[in-house]
């Protein structure tokens, strides 16, 4: 097996926490077979003397990814009424937490049995872990009517989600880090292939306008570099050269993370605010249609970026302008949307129209992602 003894925390930002669903019945040709990812869940894998796992999930962060099969394709209306469904029907919003009571080492990884707490109920699970140098993988067969479930029916009982849901888990064992304190160098998120697809906005603009997001990467990295070597006696001058690096690392970080945002929530379908952020921004701009109009008239006044967010001492979105890569929305608050309004992101295809671009932007604006945001930030939906 070879996991060196410690404790290993994961999370969403180490692997993938999936279910996957089949349908049956007579008319199984009208549905569609569903990957749900679960993006809120935490996991402890003790190795030791005594081996443990566990894991708990929030029962309200199952978002559907992909469904395949069907008449026609799911858009993303019809995947927020799932999630809405799997929430108030299905789940009914309990916890999710699974709890070993042996763990045997095998050849391949590790052999697991346990207790599942799910929809209210308690039940014992089995399964193996496979583990790969510094990768673990799981798979286990759900039966929801061992817990009580009644599987999700549609079209008068024709269209069935079949009982037995698999739950897969992959993740990386994170690294041991020593206690002394350093400066990591931080790596580019990978181009997505779905960004040179979208809508309006040519490949051409994406590599030019993803070139630039790296070039912040390496700057941030080059400036802390450097900063490791200032003299700290003369930092109390206006003109010093810690100053100067200060001002460029907010402006590099400024740019990591505004793209970051930007290129994160694109190659989506526009179209209306729906499920968390739709509710939010009905409630604070009275309609889908005003929080457009206010977003598009702050992207064309900024110099550089307009921004949704929720404002935590407000209680509320609002729209913001940003002249540079370093000028944020106001402390507390949490940026859902990123629009940027450099020429740099429409020029080559839009000339000086930026009104243009900014339609553009909306029309390829993934509002799944947006939803996502909500939820990580636990930012509190009306009903």
């Amino acid at each position: 097996m070879a996991i060196p003894p410690g404790t290993y925390r994961l999370g969403p930002k180490d692997g993938t926490l999936s279910v996957n669903t089949t349908r049956t019945g007579a008319a199984a040709a009208a549905g569609h077979d569903l990957l749900i990812h679960v993006i809120g869940w935490e996991a402890t894998l003790e190795v030791g003397d005594e081996t443990a796992i566990s894991l708990s999930a929030d029962p309200t962060s199952l978002r559907v990814r992909a469904g395949t099969g069907g008449m026609q394709p799911l858009g993303y209306e019809d995947k927020a009424s799932i999630e809405q469904t799997i929430d108030e029907e299905i789940l009914l919003r309990r916890g999710i937490e699974f709890r070993s009571t042996s763990v045997r080492e095998t050849d391949g990884g590790l052999a697991v049995e346990g207790e599942l707490e799910l929809a209210g109920e308690t039940r014992p699970v089995a399964f193996d872990v496979a583990v790969d140098g510094g990768t673990v993988r799981a798979r286990v067969v759900v039966t929801q009517t061992t817990w009580g479930i009644t599987p999700y029916t549609g079209l008068f009982g024709a269209l069935k989600v079949a009982d037995d849901l698999e739950v897969g888990l992959e993740a990386t064992l994170p690294a041991e880090r020593g206690g002394e304190l350093h400066y990591e160098a931080y790596s580019a998120r990978p181009l997505e292939p779905g960004l040179l697809e979208l809508d309006g906005i040519s490949r051409e603009t994406v590599y030019a306008h993803y070139a630039l997001y790296e070039g912040y990467v390496a700057r941030r990295n080059a400036i802390l570099e450097r900063l490791a070597a200032v003299d700290l006696d003369a930092a109390n001058q206006v003109s010093s050269e810690l100053r100067a690096l200060k001002v460029e690392l907010s402006f590099a970080i400024g740019g990591i993370k505004n793209h970051e945002l930007y290129f994160e929530h694109l190659g989506g379908h526009g179209g209306k605010p729906a499920g968390a952020a739709g509710r939010l921004i009905e409630r604070d701009f009275g309609s889908g249609a005003a929080w457009r109009a206010d977003l598009k008239a702050a992207g064309m006044a900024g110099r550089g970026w307009a921004w949704t967010a929720y404002d935590w001492d407000e209680g509320r979105l609002l729209n913001y302008v940003g002249d540079a890569q370093n000028t944020f929305p106001i402390w507390n608050a949490t940026p859902l949307v990123a629009l940027d309004v450099y020429e740099h992101a429409y020029v080559l295809d839009f000339g000086t129209d930026r009104d243009a671009y900014i339609d553009a932007f909306l029309a390829n604006l993934d509002w799944s992602v947006v939803n996502d945001r909500v939820w990580k930030h636990q930012i509190p939906v009306p009903r």
